[in-house]
């Protein structure tokens, strides 16, 4: 694929990344890319092994999943904040790609990270880290 392409693509990527909770359009995507929406989903979908839809829903779920490890948002103000309109489709959804249901997800995720929240954005750190790591750690 030439340069140009690649870039175009990347491009449309990132704006569909960007604009997840806007409920983007494949054919905003396709125009940001410069390409006929055929053209565009057939390139993507070449390009980085899915569909720009699957792209889209992965997108939605990783922010869910961030979301519910990192703040007390309800499963109903994170299911609306990355473009679901119905918390039933959202948890469907998200237990299909996760294997477990957001409630679930969120109770197995908080005991194992510690969140810093003067950090923007939040830093994840492991809230055990076993001695084994400490050994040859110096704090500075």
């Amino acid at each position: 694929m030439d340069p140009s392409t690649q870039r175009l693509l990347e491009r449309s990527r990132e704006f569909l990344r960007g604009s997840i909770e806007d409920q983007p359009r494949l054919s905003d995507a396709a125009a940001v890319a410069c390409m006929s929406q055929f053209h565009f989903h057939r390139k993507f979908t070449r390009t980085y092994g899915e569909t720009p839809h699957a792209f889209t829903t992965r997108a939605k779920i990783d922010r869910a999943k961030t979301l519910l490890a990192t703040s007390d948002l309800t499963v109903l103000e994170i299911c609306l904040s990355v473009g679901y309109s119905s918390v039933g489709t959202f948890s469907r959804r998200f237990t299909e790609l996760v294997g477990r249901s957001p409630s679930d997800y969120r109770r197995g995720v908080r005991p194992t990270i510690f969140v810093v929240p003067e950090m923007i954005p939040p830093l994840w750190t492991p809230s055990f880290i076993p001695r084994c790591f400490i050994g040859g750690w110096s704090q500075t």
